[in-house]
């Protein structure tokens, strides 16, 4: 008994130091944004002792100095951390490079990404938001492959053009937006509020969207809450715009300089008319002239004077989030605002968007979720960024009195800037989605929607009178601005509404373990309607209270239309998988159009797809992961359709109007007229496309590295084409289903990522390209821009004369082919490549001379992303361009030509033009023609046909974002008794590398008529 006592006292006061080093050991898991991970499990190793996070990432757990703590969460890298002294750790979890188990949206749906068989493509919202970008689309530039975004401008409100996949009509080729499973808008969506963008590229990702997949389906799918207490988050960023290039005019000096010439050209070079428009001692003069007398020495920076060097930017967004076992709500409300690089104008966007799930009972649960969006655009009449490059130095904007100056015959974009009226926009959309699912039993669910919404657009733009004066006379006006001597007003009201109704039905089972199966039946139905109304009034007697109650009635004119649309649809999909080695998946949607004749209304879109995971085979299955972790082989084909021709192309449609006619007493009288404009054609029918598509997937390294590429081919068939009509006819041109193109390309995606102790990074890259080619045309072809289309050459491709260099000298003028008897000296050289007879005829014509120059299409489009982060630092940076696209350049980018026939320059041509006063060795090495009026006029002057001298290449590299950030340990959130908290600073659109001439973006119309923003945002991200 006494040795009994003894060995328990003995084990007793042994266990006492263990247990006397043990302590509690406390902590926040969180992700790389500083997010809190809710249900990450922390275990002491080699032990049972285990605690899970709460609602706020924390978590606490019994362990010792030295022991070994293991954090883990599903989709999220296994973590090993020592413990050390400290009792309180912040434990910063990195994704999972293995995203094969990622859920990924499909149509009417989700699928595990190892599972699918089509050529589907995803980004999540994070990475969208954190671009920063001015819109949602433009966001999407150089994320994804594939995916091509263009834009023309960085204006408030702008937005950019998608393509997937390139050019699938000549027609209609933007890819169908649904939002929540409901046709909707893009633009319609906070890109705070995107969970994730999945884009169905191929025909069996698409064609269960049938007759508006032809083009590519973009899902958009926004945050919804979680279970978990209550959670307010804000994220806030303050910031300018400025301009990534700025055309810059040339100087008053260098104007008349170059002025004299222009016109000595245009003149014959006649000796001693070299100074025929500003003699030389004028110019001598004119600086010290101006100094003294400014008025009639006048010297105007245009652009300084109407633009400004940066404008402010800011955005808020708000979100409440709850979630119960029954109950869960997200509401989020957004804020921007942003001014153009111009007094006048700017851009405020309001959003709202609410998401509810209840869940009744284990078989019944349903969603009410609602948006709404705001849209307001304030802007003077006249735009000012154009006229800051045909303005030129010497016109005055302001006279010495203070008054408006005369401009340039009257026109003074300065004046009429701030004086013409204003042109206002408001836009509403509201939009709303009550859904219900029942589960009767494990397996199968049945869903309904309805999904109504509407948009309503007011317009109102009113230009005033604007009076310009004298610099000796600032009371009495010596005449009105250009465009500006009347009182004019017009109001614009356009409602769209439209519905959706849905009905599915879901059933998933599992056969024998290894046989996996779904079914989905579903039933959709969509209409629409649009209805403008427009009242205008000129010649108004008040300039300041533009309201129609103040029309002028003998100037008033109104009009109005409806349209409406329609569709029902029938869809059904069956996936197979066996053991995860073998996949299949079958798609078919009947869809009905009201867009067609009854004949025609129907349309079948089936598809079929497989999949092999060739790494699940016994050849390939002993493979160390750490070489090859998972390969997996697609393939595809289905057939998709077109259904957006416009709303009545198979009827007559009638055209009224109220001329004026002279009745039986000879007094004139407006008379209602009815007239056909429209030739129809009964038979038209769906745009068809046939797409193939074989796609591998695999991750090597332990998923570290990823790689996925997809070879695609697609013909749309059917396409619509305008027939040339006699014109004694009176009928505008008809289109008939005439036309065949053939598209062929590749995507391929790169990602890698990892980390090395408290450092992670990852970097991805994408990379495609496509050529759209022409088939059958039915001998027709089209001319647009400088482009044809045309059977046999790719779409819209560059057609015009070829050239060999530029005249040097008469002698070369003598012994060469010309245009037309204006061409000299100094002008643009073609080269005579055909005549009647076939063979070259001594003469350069626009019939025969003319030939394709190459494509217009952007080829090698890519984008890459850097992710960086070490204990709460993290830089992210984005990049995209294009490797070639061949480019015109533009006259504007040498010298504008107003309408009225004056002429500016920029300083693009100054010494880079071939010139008289050039050596012979300058002018070899001249890089554009002579200045010259005459030879650039129209259709007519020889310097300004479309040809390969003005042809460059247009790629592009493009740095898109660059961000910093950092996310404050949980020691210091919580002294602060928040959740988290984040600060960041990011520019968008920081530089570029490109041939374009100096000051012209890559990216931006060549009219200077609009800008890229660079865009600086300073911000901060907390969470309670």
């Amino acid at each position: 008994m006494n040795r009994i006592a003894l060995f328990l006292i003995s084990v007793f006061l042994l266990a006492l130091p263990a247990a006397a080093q043990q302590k509690n050991i406390s902590g926040i898991v969180t992700e790389p944004s500083g997010e809190p991970l809710i249900g990450a499990t922390i275990m002491v190793k080699g032990t049972n002792t285990a605690a899970v996070t709460d609602i706020d990432g924390k978590f606490s757990i019994k362990a010792k100095p030295g022991d070994t703590l293991q954090v883990t969460y599903v989709g999220f890298q296994k973590q090993i951390i020592k413990v050390a002294a400290s009792d309180n750790l912040t434990i910063v979890m990195q994704e999972e490079a293995n995203t094969l188990d990622e859920m990924v949206v499909v149509g009417y749906g989700t699928m595990k990404k190892a599972d699918l068989t089509g050529a589907v493509t995803n980004v999540s919202g994070s990475k969208l938001e954190d671009m920063r970008a001015s819109s949602v689309s433009q966001s999407l530039q150089g994320s994804m492959p594939g995916i091509y975004v263009s834009r023309t401008s960085g204006m408030p409100g702008a937005e950019a053009t998608i393509r997937v996949r390139g050019i699938t009509s000549i027609g209609d080729s933007d890819p169908l937006v649904i939002v929540d499973g409901i046709p909707d808008s893009m633009e319609s969506v906070n890109s705070s509020d995107i969970e994730s963008i999945s884009v169905l590229k191929d025909a069996a990702s698409a064609s269960i969207y049938g007759a508006r997949a032809a083009a590519g389906v973009i899902l958009i799918t926004t945050k919804k809450a979680k279970e978990g207490k209550a959670k307010v988050e804000y994220q806030g960023t303050v910031g300018f715009v400025q301009s990534t290039e700025t055309p810059k005019p040339v100087g008053a000096i260098d104007y008349m300089n170059m002025y004299n010439e222009l016109k000595w050209n245009d003149g014959g070079n006649q000796e001693g008319q070299e100074y025929s428009a500003y003699p030389k001692d004028y110019i001598d003069s004119y600086l010290e002239n101006n100094a003294l007398n400014p008025d009639e020495y006048p010297i105007t920076d245009w652009r300084d004077l109407m633009t400004r060097k940066t404008a402010p930017t800011t955005k808020h967004d708000l979100k409440v989030s709850y979630g119960n076992k029954v109950v869960q709500t997200k509401v989020s409300l957004g804020y921007e605002y942003t001014e153009a690089l111009y007094e006048g104008r700017d851009y405020q966007r309001l959003t709202a968007r609410v998401n509810n799930n209840f869940k009744v009972t284990k078989w019944l649960q349903f969603g009410l979720d609602a948006y709404y969006r705001r849209g307001i655009t304030h802007q003077p009449q006249t735009n000012p960024l154009a006229a800051t490059l045909y303005m030129t130095p010497l016109d005055p904007a302001v006279n010495s009195n203070g008054t408006y100056a005369a401009g340039h015959n009257s026109s003074n974009p300065w004046a009429s800037m701030n004086e013409g009226g204003r042109s206002n926009q408001w836009t509403d959309r509201l939009g709303a989605k009550l859904s219900v699912v029942i589960t009767p039993f494990e397996g199968l669910s049945i869903s309904g929607v309805w999904a109504p919404g509407m948009l309503f657009t007011r317009k109102k733009s009113y230009v005033k009178k604007v009076s310009y004066y004298t610099a000796d006379n600032p009371d009495e006006p010596a005449g009105y601005a250009s465009g500006f001597s009347l009182n004019k007003l017009t109001e614009n009201r356009n409602l769209n509404t439209w519905g959706t109704k849905q009905l599915f039905i879901n059933y998933n089972k599992t056969f024998a373990e290894d046989h996996r199966t779904d079914f989905m039946l579903g039933y959709e139905d969509y209409e629409a309607s649009s209805n403008p109304l427009e009242a205008a009034s000129d010649a108004m007697e008040l300039s300041d209270y533009f309201y129609l109650t103040n029309a002028n009635t003998n100037n008033l004119s109104v009009d109005g239309s409806e349209t409406q649309n329609a569709y029902r649809s029938i869809f059904g999909r069956i996936n197979y998988s066996y053991k995860g080695r073998y996949m299949a998946q079958f798609n078919a949607r009947w869809d009905r159009s009201s867009r067609f004749a009854r004949k025609y209304r129907t349309g079948f879109f089936p598809s079929a797809s497989v999949g092999w995971v060739m790494s699940e085979e016994s050849f390939l299955r002993d493979v160390d992961p750490r070489i090859l972790t998972f390969l997996k082989l697609r393939g595809s084909y289905g057939t998709l359709g077109n259904e957006r021709i416009g709303n009545y192309p198979y009827q007559a449609s009638m055209t009224f109007s109220h001329p004026v006619m002279v009745d039986g007493s000879g007094k004139p009288v407006s008379v209602l007229t009815a007239s056909q404009r429209d030739y129809n054609i009964p038979d038209i029918t769906w745009e068809t496309t046939h797409s193939w598509d074989v796609g591998l997937d695999a991750t090597f390294l332990n998923s570290r590295l990823n790689l996925t590429f997809d070879w695609y081919w697609k013909k749309t068939k059917d396409m619509l084409l305008s027939i040339q009509l006699p014109i004694f006819m009176g009928y505008d041109n008809p289109k008939q289903n005439a036309g065949d193109m053939t598209t062929k390309g590749w995507d391929l995606q790169l990602g890698w990522r990892d980390n090395i102790g408290d450092f992670s990074y990852s970097v991805n890259f994408n990379l495609s390209d496509y050529r759209s080619v022409m088939g059958n045309m039915s001998g027709k072809q089209q001319e647009s821009g400088g482009t044809i289309t045309m059977e046999g050459v790719e779409y819209m491709s560059w057609y015009g004369f070829k050239s060999n260099g530029l005249y040097q000298n008469a002698e070369d003028l003598a012994n060469s082919p010309v245009l037309n008897a204006n061409t000299t000296v100094g002008d643009i050289k073609y080269l005579d490549v055909n005549g009647s007879e076939g063979l070259p005829d001594g003469a350069i014509s626009a019939q025969y001379d003319r030939v394709v120059l190459g494509s217009s299409q952007p080829r090698l489009i890519y984008g890459a992303q850097i992710a960086l982060g070490w204990k709460g630092f993290e830089m992210s940076a984005a990049f995209n361009g294009i490797g070639k696209q061949n480019k015109m350049l533009s006259r504007a980018m040498l010298y504008q030509r107003h309408a009225a026939g004056w002429t500016q320059f920029t300083g693009e041509v100054i010494g880079t033009s071939w010139s008289y006063y050039n050596t012979p060795e300058q002018n070899l090495a001249a890089k554009y023609p002579r200045l010259s009026d005459m030879a650039i006029d129209g259709s007519s002057g020889n310097n300004s046909q479309v040809s390969d001298f003005w042809m460059f290449n247009g790629g592009y590299f493009r740095c898109k974002n660059i961000t910093l950030g950092y996310s404050f340990q949980s020691n210091i959130t919580k002294k602060l008794r928040l959740n988290s908290l984040r600060v960041f600073a990011s520019v968008s659109d920081p530089f570029s590398i490109d041939r374009y001439p100096q000051g012209w973006d890559p990216e931006t119309t060549d009219t200077g008529s609009s800008y890229i923003a660079r865009t600086w945002n300073f911000g901060v991200a907390v969470s309670f």
